[in-house]
């Protein structure tokens, strides 16, 4: 229709005007229909995303620590599992072995030299305190700035430079009743103290403790009990010096609970290296004796699987320690989780 048509004949206005207006807005139940479905398929497009993300991000997770997981499967969890499984046997490590229960157990329950080990590994044990409270109170003492501390810092740490065969060795010659350390107390007239430290069990399992609990750890603990010390906030030792409190009393309302973790996590070590890495030391220091005098788990292990040949009674002990390892690392964890709930 043209323009000139409207003009000519009104009529084709009045229809022009008459014809249907779309209208402005829209139904508002559409409209929010309309929203609803956009935004679900919107929302699904994100959360499809979201997971093909997450899960790219696991599978590069789990092959990351793949080889880990499989060096904890064939070097851990293999080993504890076949343990256990020749504590049940009367194996001698080589040709068949047959299942005999748990009569190796109840050997071993019965066996006097396997009470004695857990009567000695037990006194070892209440060496642990010295063995804490010794570097923590060096370290303590180097950290207020003592002169040439960085030359005491690298002699205390020398021993943790040497291997536990070394040291044992090292210690059977010190200890012996013509060694050195009688020698010394010969010369400056304290011949009460001399006496040949080996030749009595007592007397042995008390070296065992001083030299591998306490004086092998020193300097490892220095260091460790130092670094921990080096986060503490200077600002407490400020507020204590104001507050007129000395040393002493510094060391045990500022220091040892500012770094409680750091203590219990020593403890907790000690422990370990207590109940399962002490046998290269005793087994170059003193072999177990006098007699059974410094007879341990470990060495009790060693002792049944290498010498007697009886490697399913020896699973029996490794058991045995593997329980006492287990409730050390359940108590760590309990003490991780009790310092993070404060």
């Amino acid at each position: 229709m043209m323009v000139s048509d409207i003009l000519v004949n009104p009529l084709h206005a009045k229809e022009v005007t008459k014809q249907p207006q779309l209208p402005n807005t829209l139904n508002p139940d559409a409209l929010a229909r309309s929203h609803r479905i956009s935004g679900i398929f919107f929302t699904e497009k994100v959360m499809k995303s979201r997971t093909l993300k997450f899960n790219r991000e696991a599978r590069d997770s789990y092959i990351l620590i793949l080889p880990l997981i499989v060096l904890l499967i064939v070097f851990i969890l293999y080993p504890v599992l076949s343990n256990f499984m020749y504590s049940f046997t009367n194996w001698k490590g080589i040709g068949d072995m047959k299942i005999i229960g748990p009569d190796n157990y109840l050997t071993m329950l019965q066996d006097e030299t396997f009470r004695i080990s857990i009567k000695n590994t037990l006194l070892l044990v209440l060496f642990i305190p010295l063995g804490v409270m010794v570097p923590l109170f060096l370290s303590a003492i180097l950290r207020t700035g003592l002169k040439g501390w960085s030359v005491f810092r690298a002699i205390i740490y020398l021993p943790n430079i040497l291997g536990y065969v070394i040291i044992g060795l090292i210690f059977n010659i010190i200890l012996r009743n013509n060694g050195p350390l009688n020698s010394m107390l010969n010369f400056f007239g304290l011949n009460m103290f001399a006496h040949d430290w080996l030749i009595k069990s007592d007397s042995a399992l008390f070296s065992v403790g001083i030299v591998f609990v306490v004086w092998v750890k020193l300097g490892f603990g220095c260091i460790y009990f130092l670094a921990s010390m080096s986060g503490i906030n200077q600002s407490l030792y400020d507020a204590a010096s104001i507050d007129g409190a000395g040393w002493w009393s510094t060391f045990w309302n500022v220091t040892v609970p500012s770094i409680r973790f750091s203590i219990e996590f020593f403890v907790v070590l000690s422990f370990i290296e207590l109940f399962a890495r002490a046998f290269p030391f005793i087994y170059t220091f003193t072999r177990g004796g006098p007699g059974f005098g410094t007879y341990t788990l470990e060495y009790g292990i060693y002792n049944a699987g290498f010498i007697g040949f009886k490697v399913g009674y020896a699973s029996a002990w490794a058991g045995v320690l593997f329980i006492f390892c287990s409730i050390i690392a359940i108590a760590q964890i309990r003490l991780m989780r009790s310092n993070l709930n404060d």
